[in-house]
């Protein structure tokens, strides 16, 4: 009888370890591209993040499969309801909302996103922290949130590169877009010379380390993907994979 047991026992085990080996995660897509991390067209997914999760699928052994894109409030919907078990990548600082941290595992840091000013060339103003904002007009992307933001007004537009032609033009006082953004958008819209030839890169004004968010109901894969983001840092995957998306086209 104790035999039979622990064979039951055994079995069982067997059983639930190959259904987790087997099992495939899905992780969030947001319809709102942000090249070049997200870059959505026409349902197609494509940038920095998508080329990670294919990595991260590579290490990890397992199917990591792209949610359908969606509005970014019913992404984190249903990373919250369990629909989808990961989001890459955001910062611990985007989702504080209690329905969110209650169902969140943190990952080890993937890479650090860096905001920076953009002034109209010549028209640099002295900045070291951001209440040297206070009084400007600030060119943004809308929807988009910004450390400071208390201290300027906002002129959104639809873009990072509506965001540099208002810099440009003069119509704002700054910009703030982040680093690889802006190298994306300079290698990939050669055509924007004029453009660009009008504005001067100021100082950063903010970090963020992004990390993969982990759905609590699959907890047990954090150690794999934990060591699978510091393989990714460590091997130089991971700046390869930047490194595409900020060279010059061939």
């Amino acid at each position: 009888m104790r035999k039979g047991y622990a064979y039951g026992l055994v079995l069982g085990w067997l059983v639930l370890s190959n259904s987790v080996c087997a099992e495939a995660l899905r992780y969030a897509v947001s319809d709102e591209s942000w090249p070049p991390y997200w870059v959505v067209e026409e349902g197609r997914i494509s940038g920095v993040f998508s080329e990670v999760m294919t990595e991260l699928e590579r290490r990890l052994d397992v199917e990591l499969q792209a949610a359908r894109p969606v509005p970014p409030l019913r992404a984190q919907k249903q990373f919250a309801d369990g629909q989808v078990q990961l989001e890459c990548c955001v910062s611990q600082a985007w989702r504080t909302a209690p329905e969110q941290q209650a169902v969140t595992l943190w990952s080890e840091p993937l890479l650090e996103a860096q905001a920076l000013l953009v002034f109209p060339r010549g028209k640099a103003f002295t900045y070291a922290a951001l209440r040297d904002l206070r009084g400007k007009t600030i060119a943004t992307v809308r929807g988009y949130g910004y450390a400071g933001s208390q201290y300027f007004r906002r002129l959104d537009g639809p873009d990072g590169l509506t965001l540099l032609e208002q810099v440009a033009k003069g119509r704002s006082h700054a910009g703030i877009i982040d680093r690889l953004e802006l190298a994306y958008l300079r290698h990939r819209h050669a055509e924007l010379g004029w453009l660009l030839s009008d504005i001067e890169e100021g100082p950063l004004v903010s970090r963020s380390a992004l990390r993969v968010r982990l759905h609590v109901s699959r907890q047990a894969w954090l150690p794999a993907l934990n060591a699978a983001i510091l393989g990714m840092r460590r091997d130089g995957a991971l700046q390869d994979i930047l490194a595409r998306y900020a060279a010059p086209l061939p």
